[in-house]
């Protein structure tokens, strides 16, 4: 299985603190506390200690101790037999959600024993210009050396988090001019960062998607839900419809991740009518998992099967990784029992092959095994 979007994890040892896998993300002591008093009420927590308690071969209870004891002895060897044990044949990894530069996949293949792809996220860089006070053209010029740059480094995709910044809803309308009024007014109001300047976002947006056309590469938008940060009102994929109806988005491939959850019905009607627009489902396979069966059906039920992609949004303990991958592999197995006297079996193992692993070959160019 190639898991299609994955963040680093950590390339030593570090032990397993599952309260701080989590959505919620906001600082201080009292969320700290939250979090751990929270953490084994959680669906994700305890499924994470069953699996790992039969993959371990011990009880349930002792399975988070003994994965530490385990990892502390030989951590490549760990994060290797985890990676096995899901199937996983390669990754594609943003590194930007550290702050890491495009760089360095290696390190993580090396770990891993599986190949890494990059991907290149955007907002690293535009945010930092913003924050030096760079003008609109200067960030869209900076934008496109960076684009350039990273595809000559060997990026095999691009990556957009605008849902974190000022939502999806992006104005097809934007130029150049009023993006630097609306720009110098947020400056002048002390307006922070990660929400100020919409127009020159959307301009960055509609400019990565031309780039994206030239360079043949795909995007990655985040849709959907994300860790507490996001205002989840604007990530919804719909808005993003007239965006989808320009040129410049016909002539790319425009990837709806995380199955743009809750709206992943809404990211499967768009994946059916936009020429080149694809779903893949993760993140909601770890922070919902027992109901990801449902949303994989309900993907297939409406966007083509050429179009779907799956992946862990592993982040954090490679743990994560190895359970999203896991839980994607017993959904399948779900949706197949459900859908065998619906549709031939040759249908069915076309459809598992592509989602798995054939579509993302294929989309980012990866080639065969």
């Amino acid at each position: 299985m190639i898991d299609d979007h994955v963040h680093p994890f950590p390339l030593a040892f570090e032990p397993l603190e599952l309260s701080r896998f989590t959505l919620d993300v906001e600082p201080g002591e009292a969320a700290e506390q939250r979090r751990v008093t929270l953490d084994r009420t959680r669906v994700v927590s305890e499924m994470t200690r069953v699996r790992l308690a039969r993959f371990l071969d011990c009880d349930v209870e002792d399975a988070v101790a003994a994965r530490d004891r385990r990892a502390r002895e030989d951590w490549p060897g760990h994060v290797r037999a985890l990676f096995s044990d899901a199937g996983t044949t390669g990754m594609l990894m943003d590194a930007g959600w550290q702050g890491l530069p495009p760089g360095g996949a290696e390190r993580y293949a090396d770990v891993s024993g599986v190949p890494v792809w990059e991907l290149v996220r955007l907002e690293t860089l535009v945010d930092r210009l913003m924050g030096e006070g760079m003008s609109v053209t200067e960030i869209l010029s900076a934008v496109d050396a960076y684009m350039e740059q990273a595809v000559r480094d060997g990026a095999v995709g691009f990556k957009t988090i605008l849902a974190y910044r000022t939502g999806l809803a992006v104005d097809v309308t934007a130029d150049r001019d009023r993006a630097e009024r609306e720009l110098a007014a947020d400056r002048a109001g002390g307006v922070a960062v990660r929400r100020s300047g919409k127009g020159l976002r959307d301009l960055v947006f509609l400019r990565t998607l031309e780039r994206c056309a030239d360079l043949r590469r795909p995007l990655q938008v985040h849709t959907g839900f994300g860790d507490s940060e996001i205002r989840l009102a604007e990530a919804d994929p719909l808005l993003l419809d007239e965006a989808l109806r320009t040129p410049a988005a016909a002539a790319v491939d425009v990837v709806l991740i995380h199955g743009s959850f809750p709206w992943h019905e809404q990211a499967a009607y768009l994946a059916a009518v936009r020429p080149r627009v694809w779903t893949e489902l993760s993140l909601s396979n770890l922070f919902s998992p027992a109901t990801t069966a449902d949303r994989l059906l309900r993907l297939l039920d409406m966007a083509p099967a050429a179009r779907i992609t799956l992946g862990s949004d592993g982040h954090g303990p490679p743990e994560s990784h190895w359970l999203g991958m896991l839980v994607l592999r017993d959904a399948w197995q779900e949706v197949r029992t459900r859908m065998q006297n619906l549709v031939t079996q040759r249908w069915l193992d076309k459809t598992a092959h592509a989602i798995f692993e054939g579509n993302a070959r294929n989309l980012y160019g990866l080639g065969e095994r």
